[in-house]
């Protein structure tokens, strides 16, 4: 082997050197991504779900309140009493309504 290609051999190990400490140094910084990703997610993820429990128990809290029941049921058996006479419930609609606007108003006092 001449000097020529023995200099030529050893500039390619060379190089081959750099490669592979280039291509271990990318690996490297590519897992380092991947894991700040990863915990990132699952960071993000858990917030996500964190809310939508939070957010999911104020719809139900909200949906399953129920206002004015006494009045409610009163109304519905003077209605079914007086077929015929619907007017004699008129007094006990209007306290119905009246209760139902009180309601509403402290419904947005209170959550809106």
């Amino acid at each position: 082997m001449d000097e020529d290609s023995s200099m030529h051999a050893k500039q390619l190990e060379k190089k081959e050197a750099e490669m592979k400490a280039l291509g271990t140094f990318f690996k490297e910084q590519l897992e380092q991504v991947e894991k700040r990703n990863l915990d990132r997610y699952k960071k993000t993820k858990k917030q996500f779900y964190d809310q939508a429990t939070k957010s999911k128990a104020l719809v139900k809290a909200r949906n399953t309140e129920s206002v004015c029941i006494n009045l409610q049921s009163q109304i519905l058996n003077c209605y079914k009493e007086n077929r015929e006479q619907t007017l004699q419930c008129s007094d006990l609609a209007k306290t119905y309504m009246q209760c139902i606007d009180a309601a509403k108003k402290n419904l947005l006092v209170n959550h809106g």
